[in-house]
């Protein structure tokens, strides 16, 4: 078996968003982009990195740009990308069905209500729903437009956070300048970024000193594996249950099985992939991207691994 040196393997990314940008001086004037570090982005669409910025978002008399939403959490680059393109072409993407449509022609859709309803159209497709995507608003527009859901578009996402800054009058923004604004924008990105990666970190650790304590049971299987062995053995992947204070641990195959199992007994239909199940200890529901998301983190912070269940060698 090759080393993970020399084999790429998947993990989802620690942070990947699409997000909405809209322009300080002009309004009515928005862009839409994708990146996995949204604080560099911003600084690039506001000329303070020299490069790397979209030629859109440097056109004369639009800077300074502000962040109004986000979406994160995505499985893959690709996942975001596709969701980036969809957005931008909301009126022909297949991931928004015909007659959900509420931008139906090429230059339609440019208002602010007009570009958070297609977040929720798009979030509610089945593709992306797996991802249990998270919306975070920047200004007090944004939530505004997002409460109202001008479209009554009917689509469930308990994962809407927000972050305000005041809102700027035009008086105010001849008084302080439009760069101060963005400044304070951009503060509040950086704060959603960092606590993302932060509470990720520490997560990741809370695992990490569970699994080096020695030879682990798994709960389902009841086969060993010993994350402390010094054998260049490969070692399963691991699923915890992220719910604070549940100590569920067992192979991550383990857990595949049983949710795939459950969501066949409740719709009639086996998926490859699960959405959700129960944790067999604590009873709370969790995602499945989520666990794969740990997953592989621990993967990449432990020695040579394998997907399915290795005989036991404690």
């Amino acid at each position: 078996m090759k080393s993970r040196s020399k084999t790429k393997q998947h993990a989802i990314p620690d942070f990947y968003c699409c997000y909405l940008l809209r322009s300080v001086p002009k309004k009515q004037s928005f862009y839409i982009g994708s990146t996995p570090n949204p604080v560099r982005r911003l600084r690039q669409h506001n000329g303070t990195l020299a490069n790397g910025s979209a030629y859109r978002t440097k056109k004369t008399g639009f800077r300074p740009w502000r962040m109004i939403a986000c979406v994160y959490g995505f499985t893959s680059k690709i996942a975001a990308l596709q969701f980036e393109h969809a957005w931008q072409h909301s009126n022909l993407t297949h991931f928004i069905d015909d007659d959900q449509r509420i931008v139906t022609k090429k230059a339609g859709g440019r208002t602010i209500h007009h570009k958070l309803g297609n977040i929720r159209l798009l979030i509610k497709n089945e593709f992306f729903s797996y991802m249990n995507l998270k919306v975070h608003l920047f200004c007090a527009e944004a939530v505004d437009a997002w409460s109202q859901n001008k479209f009554l578009i009917d689509c469930d996402i308990p994962n809407v956070t927000e972050s305000l800054e005041p809102p700027a009058s035009k008086e105010e923004l001849q008084k302080r300048g439009a760069n101060e604004f963005a400044s304070e924008n951009l503060v509040l990105v950086e704060k959603l970024y960092k606590s993302v990666l932060r509470a990720d970190d520490e997560r990741v650790r809370v695992y990490q000193e569970a699994l080096y304590h020695g030879c682990i049971t798994c709960p389902i299987c009841h086969k060993d594996f010993n994350y402390m062995s010094d054998e260049d053995s490969p070692k399963p992947l691991v699923a915890f249950c992220p719910t604070d204070n549940c100590q569920f641990l067992s192979h991550l195959s383990c857990l595949h099985r049983i949710f795939v199992d459950d969501e066949q007994a409740l719709t009639g239909v086996r998926k490859l992939l699960p959405h959700s199940g129960s944790c067999p200890s604590c009873d709370k529901k969790i995602f499945w991207t989520k666990v794969v998301k740990y997953s592989t983190r621990l993967r990449e912070t432990s020695g040579p691994q394998q997907d399915s269940v290795p005989s036991s060698q404690c």
